[in-house]
């Protein structure tokens, strides 16, 4: 079998099955990170993102520096899913040879802003020669004993409910692959000739701009991860970056249960309706499906949400339900007249996933 036909998820369960135990592992394989018994009172919790140029990420759409931010950025919201406190990014990166030394630099300099913003620090890592740029962040940090949201929490009865607002990255991209077909017949600028300074060139085009800020600067919800962890009011969490119907399918599975969407009921950001226009497209798919939100997915007690949105970094981002726990299994999304959607992508996989 190919990975192709067994999928990123399949491919992970097996590398879970011959993983061996550990009496230190709290929580292995299978949710957004490890959480290790190290002793002390709190736990310790490590997670590792790579990003792939041509995969993950274009450097005719985004500078070096805002590459490392969303590097960066990715693993840090595995942390914040967790509700967990970052304390210190390592990264690994492969860079052409022939790369000038400034865009390095800025890479670099991306990561270390995006750690710092959420008090972390960069303590380490390796770089070696590669044709195409990669870069892998190990993000590390703590959480109370008792304290970790896990993937598994999720129960009968409950709400499922998202931070923020989704669909801004999914529709970043979309415009952005729409305006590099309509410029087919003219050749890019050369790639190694781009400047952190200059970065790469968007024009003046009112409907990317605030988009393409949630593409290229996702904010991870570390604050607000905490604060619902330590509230113990949040039964079950995990950040949405395979988007919100793939991710609602990940916590469904591990808590054994069925989640059901109302589309209508889940909250886009703004600027997607333009797009959406623009590109004769409905932005709630955006939404449902287009990844890289950071936000995160909670379960919790439907009676609780008011005093969760009392907490003061949960009302300043919102927390809005978008749907319930019942017994059975898988995600449904219904449409605003309660049948369920069919939807032409459930979400990202590594391995199935256009490149």
């Amino acid at each position: 079998m190919l990975l192709q036909d067994l999928g990123e998820f399949g491919f992970i369960e097996q590398i879970a099955e011959i993983a061996e135990g550990d009496p230190r592992l709290v929580v292995g394989i299978g949710d957004d990170a490890a959480v290790l018994d190290l002793g002390g009172p709190d736990l310790t919790v490590v997670t590792t993102d790579v990003m792939l140029e041509g995969r993950h990420f274009s450097l005719d759409w985004l500078s070096p520096g805002e590459v490392g931010w969303r590097a960066g950025a990715a693993a840090l919201s595995d942390l914040a899913a967790m509700g967990a406190r970052p304390v210190a990014v390592f990264a690994s990166a492969g860079l052409p040879a022939a790369w000038p030394a400034e865009q390095g630099r800025a890479l670099v300099s991306g990561l270390m802003d995006v750690a710092r913003s959420v008090g972390a620090t960069l303590a380490g890592g390796d770089c070696a020669a590669n044709e195409q740029v990669v870069l892998d962040v190990i993000a590390l940090g703590t959480v109370p004993r008792g304290q970790q949201l896990l993937r598994s929490g999720a129960r009968p009865g409950q709400v499922v409910a998202v931070t923020g607002a989704l669909g801004a990255p999914g529709a970043a991209v979309a415009l952005l692959k729409d305006r590099a077909l309509k410029r087919a017949g003219h050749p890019p600028s050369p790639r190694l000739r781009r400047t952190e300074a200059s970065g790469p060139s968007f024009g003046s085009d009112e409907r990317l701009g605030p988009l393409r800020e949630r593409f290229a600067h996702p904010q991870p919800r570390i604050a607000a991860g905490r604060r619902l962890a330590a509230s113990g009011l949040v039964s079950g969490a995990l950040d949405i970056s395979d988007g919100l119907v793939a991710d609602a399918g990940h916590l469904a599975e591990r808590s054994g249960v069925a989640i059901i969407i109302e589309a209508e009921q889940v909250p886009v950001a703004e600027g997607c309706q333009a797009a959406a226009e623009t590109l004769g497209v409905d932005p709630v798919t955006w939404a449902l499906t287009g990844g890289e939100d950071f936000e995160l997915l909670v379960a919790l007690a439907e009676q609780d949400l008011s005093d969760l949105l009392e907490l003061d970094p949960v009302r300043a981002i919102g927390l809005t339900v978008v749907g319930r726990v019942e017994d059975g299994e898988g995600v449904t999304v219904l449409d605003r007249n309660g049948q369920p959607m069919h939807l032409s992508s459930g979400g990202w996989d590594h391995f199935t996933a256009p490149g």
